[in-house]
């Protein structure tokens, strides 16, 4: 009775093992482009997503193609801190994330907040560093 119960459990844990969801390969990072100014560049007002382009229109550009780089920048993003109450990022540069099914993820980053889909995080300093390499 003890080894069909044992079978039982290892074949349970197998079954749902088996079912858990595949990764789309759509959804796989192909490349990241930075847009950004100077990080510590101070207006008199804050600057939002929408009207970086318009205010820096000339912006410095570095993008990431390569496994590894592309990998550097999304282990940053996956354990982001969410920000608190009420901030906003004050926005110095842009992050598109372009995935192999041609989706493109916009972070709009400011040097203490950053908006990814829609929710506010603490900007990582070593995603500063990062941009300014």
């Amino acid at each position: 009775m003890k080894k069909l119960s044992t079978a039982a459990i290892l074949l349970t844990i197998f079954a749902f093992s088996a079912c858990k969801p595949k990764a789309n390969p759509a959804d796989a990072v192909k490349s990241i482009k930075f847009k950004f100014t100077e990080l510590g560049r101070e207006t008199q007002f804050r600057i939002t997503c929408d009207k970086f382009d318009y205010y820096f229109p000339e912006g410095k550009v570095k993008n990431f193609t390569s496994a590894t780089g592309i990998d550097s920048v999304m282990n940053l993003l996956t354990g982001l801190k969410l920000a608190g109450e009420g901030i906003q990022p004050d926005v110095r540069g842009k992050i598109y994330i372009t995935h192999a099914g041609k989706a493109v993820d916009t972070l709009c980053v400011g040097v203490k907040a950053l908006d990814y889909k829609g929710t506010t995080y603490e900007t990582p300093q070593e995603l500063l560093v990062l941009i300014q390499k």
